[in-house]
């Protein structure tokens, strides 16, 4: 009896070591679909664990520093409200500014002519006799570089100013610049800022004409009404049609003699005497008589002796004038003046 229970105790041992055993299986696979979504659903955890992590008020330190470059000013500037003064010396063209010489003129070389620009005072100061018609630039043109003004301008007036011009010999294209200066010196013009000059252009075309053909002419001989001299001071007058000095009646003299001032000699011309300065070289009657005078005043510091002036009196008799010299506070002159033939 014993030995059977031993026998089955052995044999339910050796069945429980038995069945202990895992029976062998195939191998497990991998499902994709499942992979995927445990992957997306660690990496939401992460991201939600790592943002609960983070302060709410949590702020970036900066890595470097920074200058900010500035910012350029495009407005534009305020306008200037003016201020209604006006400057002391302006001037404005007239209308129109060329009375005589347009710009373009054709002269022959050597031609004599007179220049007249119409100018009006546009400043706040009265142009008084001591200011001139100034040359300022280019050719003068053989022309009195400083012209006295031979009457007032006030402010809003109009003023007719000449220069006596003589084109040069050679051909070409010419052009003098001119100016208004004050009783001190000082340059101003036309324009904008009143700094801009005013001209003559004009173009010296030789002449070409075809010869002639002979013909008897009568020239009159130009006769001569009355020669003489003068010593002129400061104030003197001149009557040219009947040679006296400061005559009785004013309104008989044809020129007065100013002297000491600036500039330093003004010859002025009165009751409608005209006048051009010719030069050097004597006048004939002829060259006289052709003459484009004005009434425009002649001044000079230094006496030019020797210079011939042609003139046409009160009385439209026409002559010539030589100045002799300066001495001793006189300014010596010789006349001649024709009788109109």
């Amino acid at each position: 009896m014993m030995k059977k229970v031993l026998l089955f105790c052995l044999l339910l041992f050796a069945l429980t070591a038995c069945a202990g055993e895992p029976s062998p299986t195939g191998t497990s696979t991998l499902d994709a679909t499942v992979l995927y979504k445990t992957a997306i659903s660690g990496a939401t955890a992460d991201a939600f664990l790592t943002q609960s992590a983070l302060p709410p008020t949590q702020t970036l330190a900066p890595t470097g520093t920074w200058t900010p470059f500035p910012t350029l000013d495009r407005t534009r500037p305020l306008i200037q409200t003016p201020t209604g003064e006006k400057p002391c010396d302006r001037a404005g063209a007239g209308h129109p500014i060329d009375v005589t010489i347009p710009d373009g003129t054709v002269v022959a070389p050597g031609e004599a002519f007179s220049k007249t620009w119409r100018l009006e005072n546009v400043g706040s100061c009265t142009w008084t006799r001591q200011y001139a018609l100034t040359f300022f630039s280019g050719n003068s043109l053989n022309a009195f570089q400083t012209n006295n003004l031979s009457q007032e301008v006030a402010p809003g007036e109009v003023i007719d100013v000449s220069v006596d011009m003589e084109a040069p010999m050679t051909a070409g294209f010419y052009q003098s610049n001119w100016m208004l200066s004050n009783g001190e010196g000082a340059l101003f013009g036309i324009g904008p800022n009143g700094d801009a000059p005013f001209w003559v252009r004009i173009e010296v075309v030789p002449s070409v004409t075809d010869t002639p053909a002979l013909t008897a002419t009568v020239t009159s001989t130009p006769v001569v009404y009355l020669e003489g001299d003068a010593d002129l001071g400061d104030g003197d007058r001149l009557d040219l049609d009947t040679a006296t000095l400061n005559p009785g009646d004013v309104t008989q003299a044809d020129f007065l003699y100013r002297h000491g001032g600036d500039p330093a000699h003004i010859l002025m011309t009165m009751n409608g005497t005209v006048w051009m300065v010719f030069g050097e070289t004597e006048p004939t009657f002829g060259d006289c008589n052709k003459a484009g005078m004005t009434g425009n005043a002649i001044s000079f510091e230094d006496v030019p002796t020797g210079t011939t002036i042609c003139y046409r009196t009160s009385d439209m008799l026409p002559g010539r004038m030589l100045i002799e010299g300066f001495a001793g506070g006189k300014l010596s002159v010789s006349f001649l003046t024709w009788a109109v033939p």
